[in-house]
C-alpha cells in the first residue's frame, strides 16, 4: 500500500510540474541554445588583490569550464570589499572570534555597444576563530576568505544564470 502511494504522488508532482512550465535552468533547449552557453560567452574582467583573483578563478570555473570564451559577447566587471570584525571579547579585550564581510558589486555589460544589461551585488560573512598561535588564526581567517569567495561566486553565476533565463523567456515571447 506505501509503495502504490509512492507511486502516486510521485506520478500527481510529475504532472504538476509539467503543467506549469517549469524547465531546468542549465538544460539545453532546442532551437534556442541555453543559459550554460550564454554564461561561456562572458569575459571576466580582472578583479583586483588575492581575493579577487580566486573569486575570478571560481567564477571561470563556474561559467566558463572550458576556458576563456573566444568571442564574448558580455564582459563581467567585478568590485569587492571585505571587511574584518572583531567577536567575543574577554575581559582582557582579546578577541576570540572574528567575521569577516565581504561584499561585492558586479555589472555585465554587452561588448558590442557598451552598455551595462544587468547590475547586482552579491554578500556573505564568514566567520574563524583568533586563537593563540598566530598562524592558526591566519589560516582559519584564509579558510574563512575562502568560503565567502565561494559564496559569492555561486550567487553571482546563479543571478547571471537567472537573467539570461529571463532574458530567454521575454525573447520567446516576443
Amino acid at each position: 500500500m506505501a509503495r502504490i502511494t509512492t507511486m502516486a504522488a510521485c506520478l500527481a508532482g510529475a504532472i504538476l510540474v509539467s503543467g506549469c512550465g517549469f524547465q531546468p535552468l542549465y538544460a539545453e533547449r532546442s532551437g534556442s541554445g541555453d543559459v550554460s552557453g550564454d554564461l561561456a560567452a562572458v569575459e571576466i574582467s580582472r578583479i583586483p588583490d588575492r581575493a579577487g583573483q580566486i573569486l575570478r578563478n571560481e567564477l571561470l570555473d563556474l561559467m566558463n569550464p572550458n576556458g576563456e570564451p573566444e568571442n564574448p559577447r558580455y564582459t563581467l566587471e567585478v568590485t569587492l570589499k571585505t571587511r574584518k570584525e572583531k567577536l567575543g571579547i574577554q575581559k582582557d579585550e582579546t578577541a576570540t572570534r572574528a567575521n569577516m564581510t565581504l561584499t561585492s558589486v558586479f555589472f555585465l555589460r554587452e561588448k558590442a555597444s557598451g552598455a551595462i544589461t544587468y547590475r547586482s551585488r552579491a554578500a556573505t560573512t564568514a566567520s574563524y576563530n583568533i586563537v593563540d598561535s598566530g598562524y592558526e588564526t591566519l589560516s582559519a581567517e584564509r579558510s574563512a576568505l575562502r568560503r565567502g569567495l565561494i559564496v559569492i561566486a555561486d550567487n553571482i553565476n546563479l543571478r547571471l544564470s537567472a537573467y539570461f533565463n529571463r532574458l530567454r523567456f521575454l525573447r520567446k515571447r516576443q
